[in-house]
């Protein structure tokens, strides 16, 4: 399934969450870097009072674009529509491959038109839900079909080629995805406790440089102590370890429903196998929603 085959909705819903996401984690990294180059200009202490001044009026400049920077997250929210447009999209997402699965409340025995009124009933609701993104949504996107043709041409597939497509391109697609993140938030979260680490450990050599020195206009201290508050800040907005254990929970549970899909040869048992592998994969999300609301 690609994006342009789900509901207007999740496209416009995924493409609101990850633009509000990127301009949130932007905004942030460049109000820590502001802090950083500000503090790295007091390196050295100047003697004369031209390079001194130059100094004092760039790092204000610096504060002040950080300042303006810090004031633009608090009133712009874009935390607030990346998590309600998560949250939106997932909702959309789940609902989708129920639908052409012929799982809970769309079983195959139940007419186009029946199915087809449930499903927009169901999005509608959605809709209702997260009406405080409206604002945020791409109106050229929303209206994009709400069933699409590869929506109906998944769902009038027989079981086992349904079961199939199930399999192919959701949980081996989720697994794989879980997986790969897992490994990368790892690796992401030992290179900034490294950058941490080390920029206390320069912090506590400029200290003892400066009590054996106490005349040098050289100090350090400022310098690598922003750095080492500002990947610390980091480090606590990308959540790499958290994440980390959520990706590597949900991908081993997604292994042990996938792990029961001999027994899976009706239309029945395929509902059942859908819907629980589906509540793993939105259990993940949500429990991911909540710690980030805290």
């Amino acid at each position: 399934m690609d994006e342009k085959d789900f509901p207007g909705l999740y496209q416009a819903s995924d493409a609101a969450s990850m633009h509000a996401q990127k301009n949130y984690k932007n905004i942030i990294a460049y109000d820590l870097i502001s802090m950083i180059t500000a503090s790295a200009l007091a390196i050295y202490n100047y003697q004369d009072t031209e390079p001194k001044l130059w100094v004092y009026v760039i790092s204000g400049v610096l504060l002040l674009v950080s300042f303006t920077l810090t004031l633009v997250i608090r009133t712009k929210k874009f935390e607030d529509v990346w998590y309600q447009g998560r949250a939106l999209a997932e909702s959309c997402k789940t609902l989708t491959w129920r639908f052409i699965t012929c799982a809970e409340s769309f079983e195959v025995f139940l007419k186009k038109e029946e199915v087809k009124e449930i499903f927009i009933s169901r999005l509608k609701e959605f809709s209702n839900e997260f009406k405080d993104l409206n604002d945020s949504l791409n109106a050229r996107t929303v209206v994009l079909p709400v069933i699409t043709d590869k929506m109906w041409e998944v769902r009038n597939l027989n079981t086992l080629e349904r079961k199939d497509f199930y399999i192919q391109n959701r949980i081996n697609d989720q697994k794989d995805w879980y997986a790969s993140k897992a490994e990368f938030n790892k690796k992401k979260y030992s290179n900034w406790f490294l950058v941490i680490i080390i920029s206390q450990l320069i912090a506590i050599l400029s200290i003892a440089f400066l009590i054996k020195f106490p005349d040098s206009n050289w100090n350090l201290v400022g310098f690598f102590t922003t750095i080492s508050a500002s990947a610390l800040s980091w480090l606590q907005l990308k959540q790499h370890q958290e994440l980390k254990q959520a990706y590597t929970t949900a991908a081993q549970e997604l292994n042990f429903i996938q792990a029961s899909l001999g027994n899976v040869n009706s239309d029945n048992d395929l509902a059942e196998f859908v819907l629980d592998s589906e509540n793993a994969i939105s259990r993940e999300h949500t429990l991911w929603i909540a710690q980030k609301r805290k």
